[in-house]
């Protein structure tokens, strides 16, 4: 049952959540501030349709253009280092770049349907290219640091004859790919050595005042092709719709903020549906100014340096990141965050640990808010409502306007068998209008789509193990599907055990998540040899590395078993392993306070794992534990550290 947060002191006869001014009327965008959990049944009153100016994402971002022409709609952080000019875009600028670059797309595709990828770093042309891609066929963003057979293989399910990427480092790598995927037919670059292919240079030749082409109208349409399934899995398109995009911008905008003045920190890529949609559609949608943190975003050193800097200066009211982005933040004593009017902190990728949420707050006067979402169902699909308060600590929210979630049993075959009750957990299965009509490859469909549904409607198997309590909270507690995620990255751990067994001498082989305090998981593989071999581990892990789609996906330790832990039914024991895992991890820190004996003891059943740290008496003194339980508190599992009574 929640106890923290929630809608307590709220009435039930306070205003609806529209803003003044702004209630739902044909046309025009409709805002709401989602502020307690009445405020869903409120705006689910109308179809996500009534509150949009538009149908499509170019007549939606067209109208907020028409509104507001000379507001900034994007400003791109050159550098970190504030005295470095921004670039500006104006939303009369966007428009003319979105409807040329439309144009242009459609002239090269020469009859075919445009299908465009998009490799570039954080830059505004790679949402001007998507949002002009998705206007007149189909968009692919995908992320330049992947290896290149990956890329080719993503470029070869979309049948991309457009691409679009810099030309520098990233074409040095990608300019293998131009004859590994027969479709391409042009090869565009931003500030390219050869103005013959400069992408400004070609748009520009096209009238940016009006489409010369009948635009992808149809709601339902398919019009971006979103990679998925983890950074290092194989390829894996799910497809979105103008609906589905626009549905999840909306909603999103009702989470973090849907004020006219709202300036969106941008530092989630954009080949990922949180940097396009979540970030990117959702702030231009409300007319909002998107501010993108550098081309490289938190990975750049110097935005965490200054991050609140920038915030102060440009005003910035609301940000998401990963945990560990606000765990730095928090980490770096000598910046202040004293005049900033940074309203919403959103946190998706992995758990918010309790420390983190209260110090932060403590510090700067900002709740972190958990979220979750997935690709599947176009992206942010959770949240806390912003009363002011705390929120439910180690919840992702409640479900946002029009979304649905449950908790359900399956079976081997992902048919519905029961739902199970409030509280119990199960696999959290996903429904509503975003729900994605499927994969680019349509086998891939029956493991994400539930079959039997009770209401016959689309529902999708998240691959989450959860809860949803009585009052509506969404926990998670595990992923069926055993992806590990590093740092927000989502790691598919089956390519590195197929590797793994693919070495001389290793029979079984497993990968999990080891707790890590900055990442919040890293990958750890365990395996165990054939009978009678010996595995050199050094040369195992080379072997790896020869082998793997990404290196984020390798294991930082390989773990030698003599016997894998199985099931009854022979299958590899994960939960065993992930026991394991936390006990060595707990017990090396442990370890760390002197050489004092101790036992320790693992929980699984609870919302999160928990380990307790016993010390034998006298055990070391108070101060050393004072710093092991500080340290303890910046993972993710709750812990216990004490010295045993004498």
């Amino acid at each position: 049952m929640t106890t923290e947060g929630g809608d307590a002191g709220v009435n039930a006869d306070e205003r609806a959540p529209w803003l003044p001014g702004w209630e739902p009327r044909p046309g025009r965008l409709a805002r709401a501030r989602l502020t307690r959990r009445a405020d869903v049944a409120d705006i689910e009153r109308f179809r996500p349709e009534d509150l949009l100016p538009g149908v499509t994402i170019f007549d939606c971002l067209n109208a907020a253009a028409k509104h507001y022409p000379d507001k900034a709609a994007m400003i791109a952080l050159a550098s970190a280092d504030l005295a470095t000019p921004p670039r500006i875009l104006s939303y009369a600028d966007l428009m003319a770049s979105l409807t040329r670059t439309a144009n242009l797309f459609h002239h090269l595709s020469e009859g075919e349907t445009p299908s465009v990828a998009i490799i570039l770093p954080m830059v505004p042309e790679g949402l001007i290219a998507a949002f002009a891609a998705a206007t007149c066929g189909l968009g692919t963003p995908i992320n330049p640091f992947l290896e290149l057979h990956h890329v080719g293989a993503l470029m070869r399910a979309s049948r991309v004859n457009i691409l679009l990427t810099t030309d520098d480092a990233i074409w040095a790598k990608l300019a293998e790919v131009k004859n590994e995927v027969p479709s391409l037919r042009h090869v565009l670059f931003l500030d390219a050595k050869d103005p013959a292919q400069d992408f400004e240079t070609a748009a520009r030749r096209h009238r940016s005042d009006a489409l010369d082409f009948t635009p992808v109208s149809a709601p339902g349409a398919v019009v971006m092709h979103m990679p998925t399934g983890g950074t290092t899995a194989a390829p894996k398109l799910a497809k979105l719709t103008h609906l589905g995009l626009l549905t999840v911008a909306w909603s999103v905008g009702a989470l973090m903020g849907p004020t006219e003045d709202g300036v969106v920190g941008h530092a989630m890529p954009n080949f990922h549906i949180g940097g396009t949609c979540t970030l990117g559609l959702r702030t231009l949608l409300y007319g909002q100014t998107l501010l993108t943190l550098t081309r490289d975003g938190f990975r750049d050193r110097g935005v965490i340096a200054n991050f609140w800097d920038i915030a102060r200066r440009f005003r910035m009211t609301s940000v998401l990141s990963t945990p560990t982005t606000a765990a730095a933040l928090l980490a770096d004593k000598t910046s202040s965050a004293e005049g900033h009017v940074l309203a919403d902190f959103h946190c998706g990728g992995s758990t918010v640990p309790t420390v983190l949420m209260r110090g932060f707050h403590e510090r700067f006067g900002v709740w972190l808010r958990e979220n979750w979402g997935m690709t599947e169902l176009h992206g942010t699909m959770t949240g806390h409502p912003n009363n002011g308060r705390q929120p439910v600590i180690g919840s992702v929210g409640v479900t946002l306007p029009f979304f649905r979630c449950k908790t359900v049993e399956v079976d081997e075959d992902n048919a519905f068998t029961r739902e199970r009750a409030p509280g119990e957990r199960g696999i959290l299965a996903l429904g509503g209008p975003t729900v994605i009509p499927g994969y680019v490859d349509s086998r891939l469909d029956a493991a994400f789509l539930i079959r039997r549904m009770p209401d016959g409607a689309p529902w999708g198997n998240s691959g989450d193990v959860g809860a949803i309590d009585e009052q509506g909270y969404v926990w998670l507690f595990g992923r069926e599907k055993d992806v590990i995620i590093r740092g927000g990255h989502n790691i598919d751990p089956k390519p590195i055990e197929e590797v793994l067994v693919q070495y001389p001498g290793v029979q079984l082989a497993a990968m999990v998540g080891k707790p890590d305090a900055s990442k919040g998981e890293l990958p750890v593989a365990y395996i165990q040899p054939s009978v009678g071999s010996r595995v050199d581990l050094d040369a195992l892990m080379r072997f790896c590395g020869e082998r793997a789609h990404e290196r984020a996906g390798l294991p930082v330790e390989i773990i030698l078993l003599e016997q894998m832990p199985l099931t009854a039914v022979g299958k590899i024991s994960k939960p065993v392993l992930k026991v394991d895992i936390l006990r060595r991890t707990v017990e090396a820190l442990a370890a760390s306070a002197g050489g004092a004996a101790f036992t320790t003891t693992i929980d699984m059943s609870g919302r999160r794992p928990k380990a307790e740290v016993v010390f034998e008496a006298p055990g070391p003194d108070a101060e050393i534990v004072a710093k092991l339980r500080a340290v303890f508190a910046t993972y993710e599992f709750e812990s216990e550290v004490r010295v045993q009574a004498r």
